[in-house]
């Protein structure tokens, strides 16, 4: 009990002293706030003040305060960056560097002696034409201000613009305009554009305006003038024999919103890389991009495999063969881009006798599932073609197609005499082939040696066999097939592509006096009525009166069956994500890829909205 007792009273006391400690510490307290108040007005402390408060604060407190203030401090700091990306947005910035692959190597950086696609990519940075291309494909004025043409469509006079200079800084006038004309009618350039002006006259009114003047009316004429104009101050005094030798064709000087700086090559010479920067003294809008290597590779497996490992960042057009290979690469766009290009089987029939019965065209045209090549063959990029699709025409609805049925293909034979019989081949297996007396049913497919080519061309083969033809195939290496089988229509049936251009004229392609070599009649065509038609549309500048034409044209050509149009491929161009901007939805020519370059960016900057 009286251990109890004592402790009772040591609590006691304890709790008595407590208050009174607690009364004596308010009292001071509030003395100290008074002191303050007096010495202070302001209620907050100063920052000099807060210096003093971790040491008044228990470790515990401080440790409470410092959380506080960092989730304080996060908290603003979050909303300001929330606030400040809500306030503005992101827009291109200028620099950075693209390179893309190409396949093969330039020599002729010349807009009126290049040939190859390397040679036209970089001529279409470097040079300007008076005309060119939009990214809509539509013709605009570029060098040229403005334009004039006659009421009898036979002169057109062009103003140009007058504060344009040369990449050396040269004043760029009406001179290099006649230059360059007189130089692609000159036989001893042997230029490829010679054909186009054959017959035109190019005549300087004053240093800002040219006149051309045609023979007879030509619609197409405004799309010619697209090509890159040479600056006649270096190129004067270069005989036309020497032309191939310069080293302007490697090093040009041009009005191009680009510029060549430099390109290295390999121990044998053969150029590897190529080096483009923005010109600065450029008419038009500078491009956000400062610089573009183009990298130069021998084949196509080699260049995938630059892209692939991220040694460049595109490729400038990817064969149908590799997609596959790509399907794990997510760091790359694939941009699809239709083209007027359709691929066709042709008809010679001058070298095979069975081909001139239509009958018998029908029939192969029936046997052809064309849906199974663009699904099977092209993995379902393209379109099934049921004729000549021309830029901005279309196709006309009312056209004859051929729906595959090969029931019906087989009963068109079986109508006109040709019967089953089994024949033993050469190696000794047995097939179905049709005979009509002593003759059997043989045809020869000719195509180029490129993997969906063949791979078509194998797919028409077991088509036709399984009706009862006989089909050989002729498979011809890329570089022989023009001298040896296309110049000289040295084939019964070609598989083969032909892109018509920007301009819907099928002239070049139909008429028959394209027929033989170097005209592009590859089906050997001739009809009176499709000539007139063809010749007609080209003479006049009324677009509703040519269309109705080629409406017409290709209604005949369906009726007629030269040639069995199966596909219009697309054009696959990929490119690392890290390039923004391309917003292109068609091309008519690889180099049409670049027509909205000056919009494509990889840096950005943020802009108040």
């Amino acid at each position: 009990m009286e251990l109890l007792s004592y402790w009772r009273e040591k609590i006691t006391n304890f709790f008595s002293y407590q208050k009174k400690s607690l009364r004596k510490f308010q009292k001071q307290h509030h003395l100290d706030r008074q002191l303050v108040s007096i010495l202070n007005k302001s209620k907050f402390p100063t920052l000099r003040q807060l210096r003093y408060l971790p040491k008044i604060l228990k470790p515990q407190e401080r440790r409470q305060t410092n959380i506080l203030f960092i989730i304080t401090f996060t908290a603003w700091l979050i909303f300001g960056v929330a606030g400040y990306f809500l306030a503005t947005t992101a827009v291109p910035a200028p620099g950075g560097e693209y390179i893309e692959s190409l396949i093969g190597s330039p020599r002729f950086v010349n807009p009126i002696l290049a040939q190859t696609d390397v040679d036209r990519d970089l001529v279409r940075l470097i040079f300007s034409g008076l005309l060119k291309y939009d990214e809509h494909r539509q013709l605009t004025t570029d060098l040229a201000e403005s334009y004039d043409v006659s009421s009898d469509q036979l002169t057109y006079t062009f103003y140009l613009k007058k504060n344009v200079f040369w990449q050396d800084s040269e004043k760029f006038d009406a001179d290099d305009v006649v230059f360059t004309i007189a130089s692609i009618q000159d036989p001893e350039f042997n230029s490829p554009l010679s054909r186009s002006f054959r017959g035109i006259i190019a005549q300087k009114v004053d240093e800002n305006t040219v006149n051309f003047t045609l023979k007879e009316p030509f619609a197409p004429f405004l799309g010619l003038l697209t090509f890159g104009i040479l600056p006649e101050h270096l190129w004067y005094s270069i005989s036309p024999a020497n032309a191939n030798l310069t080293e302007l064709n490697i090093a040009p000087i041009g009005t191009g919103a680009w510029q060549f700086e430099k390109s290295t090559r390999d121990k044998t010479g053969v150029i590897k890389s190529y080096t483009l920067i923005k010109n600065p003294g450029y008419y038009g809008n500078q491009p956000y991009l400062d610089k573009i290597i183009f990298k130069f590779y021998g084949d196509f497996a080699s260049a995938v495999d630059a892209l692939k490992s991220k040694n460049v960042q595109g490729l400038a057009y990817l064969p149908k063969e590799f997609n596959d290979d790509f399907e794990k690469y997510k760091n790359l766009n694939y941009h699809y881009l239709d083209q007027p290009q359709y691929t066709a089987l042709f008809f010679n029939q001058e070298n095979n006798d069975f081909l001139k019965a239509d009958y018998v065209r029908r029939a192969i045209a029936l046997a052809i599932n064309k849906e199974i090549i663009v699904r099977d063959i092209f993995n379902g990029e393209g379109r099934v073609a049921d004729g000549p699709n021309l830029p901005g025409v279309g196709i006309n609805p009312a056209i004859k197609k051929y729906n595959y049925d090969p029931l019906a293909a087989a009963q068109l034979l079986e109508n006109n005499g040709w019967q089953l019989t089994s024949t033993t081949t050469s190696d000794g297996l047995t097939k179905q082939v049709r005979q009509k007396k002593n003759w059997y049913l043989e045809l020869k497919l000719t195509t180029v040696d490129q993997l969906v080519n063949v791979k078509t061309a194998e797919l028409i083969k077991a088509s036709l066999e399984q009706i009862g033809f006989s089909i050989n195939l002729d498979i011809v290496d890329k570089s022989k097939v023009l001298q040896e089988v296309i110049n000289t229509r040295n084939y019964e049936s070609l598989l083969f592509a032909e892109n018509l251009g920007a301009d819907p004229d099928p002239f070049p392609f139909w008429h028959s006096s394209q027929n033989e070599y170097p005209g592009l009649n590859l089906a050997v065509f001739t009809n009176k009525k499709v000539d007139k038609l063809l010749e007609d549309a080209r003479k006049t500048n009324d677009w509703e009166e040519r269309k109705e034409k080629y409406l017409e044209f290709q209604k005949i050509v369906a009726e007629e069956l030269p040639a069995i149009f199966l596909f219009n491929a697309t054009y696959t161009y990929p490119q690392d994500k890290i390039i923004q901007g391309f917003n292109l939805n068609s091309i008519s020519v690889p180099a049409d890829r670049f027509s909205d370059l000056p919009q494509w960016f990889i840096k950005t900057k943020r802009v108040w909205q």
